[in-house]
């Protein structure tokens, strides 16, 4: 019996010269405005507590929910602001192919800036002082980009921890923005992700 030697030649679909940029670069505009967004948020709410501003707010017409969506919408905006320079730089600047769909990654955003701005908001009802504010919101920012899948696999992690990720809406947005600029995540995928968040 003749031994034929098996020739196998590895080969990578979604981003074939193994640059570090292409995977990376995304990864940190769902980063970079989880940073942002919360601690924004946070401060705003905690800002107007030491200035005592937040009992004239009270006293003032609107409702709780007029007073919310006004805390929410400049970070919303800001987000999204933020955004479009973050893929226009991470297309033009570090040429990282965007094969996927603006019109998803722009409802996505919106979800995930949602999702992030609402932590924001719990933390800054927590917090009394702004540096608890920001001591808070770096307690809840260092665990969720560890858990995220941004720099290790979350395959890698223990079972029980993998658990833990899908309650991180991090996690779930780097999978769309990933998704949508190496390999055009199709909508039932970026619909999918959008659900846990």
């Amino acid at each position: 019996i003749e031994v034929v030697p098996v020739d196998y030649e590895p080969r990578v679909f979604y981003n074939p010269e193994l640059r570090t940029t292409q995977f990376l670069v995304p990864g940190l505009v769902g980063f970079i405005l989880m940073l942002t967004a919360v601690v924004s948020t946070a401060l705003s709410v905690v800002r107007e507590k030491e200035r005592g501003t937040m009992e004239q707010l009270r006293v003032t017409s609107l409702t709780p929910a007029e007073l919310l969506i006004g805390k929410t919408l400049p970070p919303l905006l800001i987000g999204h602001a933020h955004a479009t320079l973050y893929v226009l730089v991470a297309v033009f600047l570090f040429q990282v192919p965007f094969r996927g769909s603006l019109l998803l990654l722009y409802a996505s955003l919106f979800v995930y800036l949602c999702a992030v701005i609402g932590v924001g908001l719990f933390l800054s009802a927590l917090a009394q002082t702004q540096q608890q504010a920001i001591l808070g919101a770096f307690l809840f920012m260092a665990p969720a980009v560890i858990l995220s899948g941004f720099a290790t696999p979350i395959e890698n992690m223990p079972e029980w921890l993998q658990t833990l990720t899908y309650g991180n809406p991090l996690r779930h947005f780097l999978v769309i923005v990933r998704g949508s600029f190496l390999k055009g995540l199709p909508a039932e995928e970026v619909f999918d992700r959008l659900v846990p968040m």
